[in-house]
């Protein structure tokens, strides 16, 4: 594995305050400019546990979640189109929830968080709607929550079986069974948001779509009852005769 001779030497190249500083940095840094931030929060769980580690990362991504939603609109109408042909419905529910109070703009938000939508390009989404940096921010962090947890516990797997490979020795039973049930855990946790989200959002989008006033429909009316009305109007104009 690649990643990991990296991960080790910025474990052991730096102490604690400045890789915390690094890790913060990284994970500031690498989604504005579209590159992956989940080995920095790998090495976030390996090296500061579930904790303080939690705090890093979610300091981290923060920030990382903020500059592009500053700097988006610079350039973000020239891909206007692209995002609403590629995401039509994601797009038009963060609209939606633009237009919302912002109550509804942090649920939305941390909903979308906890969906599929790809995590960096919504950090650049948000800016074509009328969505507040604070519900954005707080919604944001609040949804990261449960990804910044299954990154500690894989960080911490991941350096589990690096040390079997390297140090040349076998797990326990006890190990096993709990890494294992730890893995399925952490599976069913990521797999259950997920859909926990996606229902909500339908849900969202489904009462938004029921609560729009229906166009009002003008009854037609025959030409021949017009031209009726007209006749019978005509006639019962009284004619004086001189």
């Amino acid at each position: 594995m690649v990643l990991l001779p990296i991960m080790r030497w910025e474990a052991t190249s730096f102490g604690r305050p400045v890789l915390a500083l690094v890790l913060v940095m990284s994970m500031s840094v690498f989604p504005t400019v579209f590159l992956p931030s989940f080995p920095s929060m790998w090495l976030t769980g390996i090296i500061f546990g579930y904790g303080l580690g939690l705090l890093i990362i979610l300091v981290g991504t923060g920030i990382g979640m903020s500059i592009p939603y500053w700097i988006g609109s610079l350039f973000l109408h020239r891909i206007h189109g692209w995002l609403e042909k590629k995401w039509p419905q994601q797009i038009a529910l963060i609209k939606l929830a633009g237009r919302g109070g912002w109550f509804q703009q942090f649920r939305v938000v941390a909903l979308l968080r906890l969906s599929p939508f790809p995590y960096v390009m919504f950090n650049y989404v948000a800016t074509i709607t009328q969505i507040n940096f604070t519900p954005y921010i707080c919604g944001s962090v609040v949804g990261m929550v449960p990804d910044a947890l299954v990154n500690i516990y894989s960080g911490r797997l991941i350096l589990a079986l690096a040390d079997l490979k390297y140090d040349q020795r076998r797990m326990t039973t006890v190990e096993i069974v709990y890494n294992v049930i730890s893995a399925i855990v952490a599976v069913l946790i990521g797999v259950g948001f997920t859909v926990y989200a996606r229902r909500a959002l339908d849900g969202i989008q489904s009462a938004e779509s029921a609560q729009q006033p229906e166009p009002a429909v003008v009854p037609a009316v025959a030409t021949s009852e017009l031209g009726g009305d007209r006749h019978r109007s005509s006639s019962s104009v009284p004619v004086d005769v001189v």
